[in-house]
């Protein structure tokens, strides 16, 4: 398995000139992989997910329909909780579609060449993982508490470069196994 910092295709994911966000709707299946060496091959406190295959939902900016594919390969955390909260807000849950969303959009400015992060494509990504929750309906309290959290404590996630992001994947998956070093 190889790590690298760019999908296949890198496609701005970031509308231009937004004003509003109306409804999500998720088009494609969640695929989510952990790898038989994943907890071996950790960093941190547990063990990277990939995104399996691309990903894809749509959303109402400024009444035109625009898409957003998260691409197969992404490495993910789930949803970054700190560990004294996980017992209101797991790592799963019915907003985990919303936070691989949110992951991706809050490094996607990285794979657009010359782009730097800009606070309305920050702004962007905390808006799309709320209108993402609304969708998957989680309540009204947590989502807020979520979109609070991810508006107050994002910024630095945001900003900061992150190498690695993604990983290549074989075209078929039961033949995928992660080389010893």
């Amino acid at each position: 398995m190889r790590r690298y910092d760019h999908p296949a295709q890198c496609v701005c994911p970031y509308p231009p000139d937004w004003r509003d966000l109306g409804a999500v709707r998720f088009l494609t299946d969640l695929v989510l992989l952990r790898l038989k060496d994943a907890v071996q091959m950790r960093d941190g406190e547990d063990a990277d997910y990939i995104v399996g295959e691309d990903y894809t939902i749509s959303l109402v900016v400024d009444g035109v329909e625009w898409g957003i594919t998260v691409p197969a390969g992404l490495i993910t955390d789930l949803t970054s909780v700190p560990a004294l909260l996980r017992w209101y807000v797991g790592r799963v849950g019915p907003w985990l579609e919303a936070a691989i969303v949110h992951d991706y959009l809050y490094i996607a400015w990285q794979d657009v060449e010359g782009r730097k992060p800009l606070d309305r494509d920050r702004a962007f990504a905390d808006l799309v993982m709320l209108r993402a929750m609304e969708a998957a309906k989680v309540g009204l309290v947590r989502r807020w508490l979520i979109y609070g959290a991810v508006r107050a404590f994002g910024g630095f996630g945001f900003v900061r470069r992150s190498r690695d992001r993604y990983v290549d994947l074989p075209d078929r998956l039961d033949t995928f196994t992660v080389p010893r070093d």
